[in-house]
């Protein structure tokens, strides 16, 4: 039907996690228009999106079973829609209570059953609302589920790879945009297709860089009169070139007659902003990306490897094993990049073409030395070939770590295992196909944290960190609208957000007054609170400001600027506008909680003007976190006269909180505010496994 023609289409010039998004979009447009049950109302829909606007920081869950921001959003979810009536009494009812705790505590949240009044009357989208706001990291669940009721299973499944009808669909007018995606090489998929259409010989393929471009442009004339398929790679590379596309594109289609009928312009390119939009548009976007899961890279790996170098080396036995841990390293580090900042601090953009090189070393190394020299082996992939790529010094020490687990003698048992996990093992020796039944029969489509050296947490913070892309993009392509109660324009709802966050500003903070302090001077630590200070004096100033004209430029008062019309927005979907961010501090927060922050970052400021040095130290609250390290230092360095570069800091963790400091040192300083993601503190302040579900714990006071 012409839904699935669409989607089938569309989704070949997506990336991976858009292509929900783009059923998800067909199926919420589809019932947004709908008139019978399931229908989903402008009310649900923009709470769905931007969440409630009204007030309930006051309010508390005094079970204690639910945490207070969830028991907010519960709140406003009941507001939402008149499907969720009488919602906060459900919770407090203890009838209710076991299937509600179940409901936060559940593996697959989207499988359990609600109380009855619930299970009967809730549409399928006012379901995914509801997990929304309850197990918002198991959302994309929910997504699914409601995409597969609402428009077919196979909404949920990308179509597979077929770059011969993407051919079928073009002509000689029409570029083929390859959209590149970090691990993925297209080149394979577009030689193959030019041997099957015997093109091979007139495959013409250019690499783009500097003063590349009029080469290109010969190869496109040429290739318009004598048919030939042309190449452009890495168009991202030639930025200053990108305007001669459009040119070409606009010829191509002026005198499309007089083009030989065999003629294709393939492109591939980085998404960038510099590439012409009319190409675009004209053109047939395609993406090709690395598969997800350890399974399907191990399998794709293996399939570009041929059976006469499988059988090649001279060492058969060890060759074959340490292939399949290259390959099993491989997948790893690749893998790990979804867990975000708990995989890797950097997201490296590791190629296959490090995997095929230590390939051939490997083969080289076992071929032309008497014994197995792993150490070599193990400086050359994790030292040169994929650490090459790596910047971050605790990632160079994570990625020679994984390596080692893989490349050393006990590689060459039988059996030997690849991770804690018994599924993951050296499969029997044996001819190539033996691999590929190994990997289709033995391994999970699903991965365990534990294979990649995390513990269950790491899931949480991988779907979360989907979830969060999802909705990044979902809010960047709706239009304006208000999201807060019934009846209310957009223009009330920023309106009402201003006068809240001016009334809070102005009871809790003011502007700092330097003069309180007259000797700044006086040591490093001062010196550096005059020069915090005054960062927050103007970001203070910024956001007094920027509230008061932007509710005049509202009322019509004042001209509405262009920063002033990205600050109304922002304000709609509840993030921080971009002339705050100018002068902030780095944070992730969204509106609310970042007005919040700064609130409490202002206070302590002030407090530590006003009230003289304090017995502990709040790090992050800081502009410049960094400076007020060196300035402790600076201040031990001149009582003793020590050479600052001599020294390092010495770390206490003491087992007492901010709020009930018992020492405070002489020399150096007291902070505190640090989170652990991953690891949390005993008793007896040793590191430890994070408890379920508990992605940061806070760590006490530090000297």
């Amino acid at each position: 039907d012409l839904t699935w023609s669409f989607y089938s289409n569309i989704c070949r010039g997506l990336f991976e996690k858009d292509k929900l998004l783009y059923s998800f979009l067909n199926a919420t447009a589809i019932m947004r228009r709908a008139k019978e049950r399931g229908k989903i109302t402008p009310d649900e829909w923009n709470f769905f999106l931007r969440g409630s606007n009204a007030d309930y920081s006051n309010e508390s869950f005094e079970a204690g079973w639910l945490d207070n921001n969830t028991w907010r959003k519960v709140l406003g979810l009941e507001e939402s829609s008149y499907g969720f009536k009488d919602l906060k009494k459900s919770f407090m009812n203890p009838e209710h209570e076991e299937l509600w705790r179940t409901m936060m505590t559940s593996e697959n949240p989207v499988a359990e059953k609600l109380p009855i009044e619930y299970e009967e009357n809730l549409t399928a989208f006012q379901r995914v609302m509801l997990l929304k706001v309850l197990r918002e990291e198991k959302l994309m669940s929910a997504v699914t589920k409601y995409v597969g009721d609402t428009l077919g299973p196979k909404f949920t499944v990308s179509p597979p790879y077929n770059l011969g009808d993407c051919f079928g669909d073009s002509s000689s007018i029409t570029p083929l945009i390859f959209v590149l995606s970090p691990g993925a090489d297209p080149m394979i998929y577009l030689q193959g297709l030019a041997r099957d259409k015997d093109m091979d010989t007139r495959l013409k393929t250019l690499s783009l860089g500097q003063g590349q471009g009029k080469e290109a442009a010969r190869l496109i004339d040429e290739g318009r009169r004598a048919g030939d398929w042309v190449c452009l790679k890495n168009c991202h590379l030639a930025a200053s070139w990108m305007p001669e596309p459009e040119k070409i594109q606009e010829q191509t289609v002026a005198i499309g007659g007089d083009i030989h009928a065999d003629y294709r312009l393939w492109l591939t390119s980085n998404p960038t902003k510099a590439f012409p939009v009319p190409v675009l548009q004209n053109g047939i976007k395609i993406t090709n990306e690395p598969p997800k899961g350890l399974k399907n890279n191990l399998a794709r790996t293996f399939h570009e490897v041929k059976e006469e170098f499988y059988e090649s080396c001279q060492k058969p036995e060890v060759f074959k094993k340490m292939l399949f841990g290259l390959a099993f390293f491989h997948a790893i580090i690749l893998e790990r990049r979804k867990f975000g900042s708990i995989g890797w601090n950097i997201p490296y953009e590791w190629m296959d073409s490090d995997f095929e090189i230590s390939k051939l070393q490997l083969m080289i190394y076992l071929n032309e030395q008497p014994d197995v020299p792993y150490t070599a082996l193990n400086y050359l992939v994790a030292d040169i070939n994929y650490g090459g790529r790596v910047t971050d010094d605790k990632d160079s020490r994570l990625i020679k770590a994984l390596i080692t687990q893989y490349f050393n003698p006990k590689i060459e048992q039988d059996n030997f295992k690849l991770s804690p996990l018994d599924t993951y093992r050296i499969p029997p020796i044996g001819k190539l196909n033996d691999v590929f039944t190994y990997i289709e029969e033995q391994l999970p489509a699903e991965d365990d944290p534990e294979v990649f050296g995390l513990d269950s947490n790491a899931n949480i913070t991988m779907q979360q960190k989907i979830v969060r892309e999802f909705f990044d993009t979902l809010l960047s392509i709706q239009p304006r609208a208000a999201g807060g109660r019934k009846g209310q324009t957009p223009e009330e709802i920023v309106i009402d957000t201003a006068k809240k966050f001016q009334a809070a500003i102005r009871s809790s903070i003011k502007y700092l007054d330097k003069k309180k302090v007259p000797d700044f001077l006086a040591n490093s630590l001062l010196v550096f609170l005059g020069q915090e200070v005054d960062r927050f004096n103007v970001l203070f100033e910024v956001i007094v400001k920027s509230l008061e004209d932007l509710q005049r430029a509202i009322k019509g008062e004042v001209v509405m600027s262009i920063d002033l019309e990205e600050m109304f927005k922002s304000f709609l979907v509840k993030k921080v506008p971009k002339n705050w961010e100018a002068y902030s501090y780095l944070s992730l927060k969204p509106l609310g909680p970042w007005v919040n922050d700064f609130i409490k970052r202002m206070e302590f400021i002030s407090k530590w003007l006003y009230d003289g040095p304090q017995s502990s130290y709040w790090l992050p609250a800081f502009f410049f976190p960094q400076g007020f390290m060196t300035a402790a230092k600076q201040m031990y360095s001149r009582k003793t006269s020590t050479e600052i570069d001599t020294l390092i800091f010495k770390t206490t963790i003491y087992p007492f909180s901010k709020d009930n400091v018992e020492v405070v040192p002489e020399d150096g300083v007291n902070i505190h505010g640090l989170f652990l993601q991953g690891g949390a503190l005993d008793g007896n302040q040793m590191l430890v496994e994070s408890p379920p579900k508990q992605l940061f714990a806070e760590v006490p006071v530090l000297w």
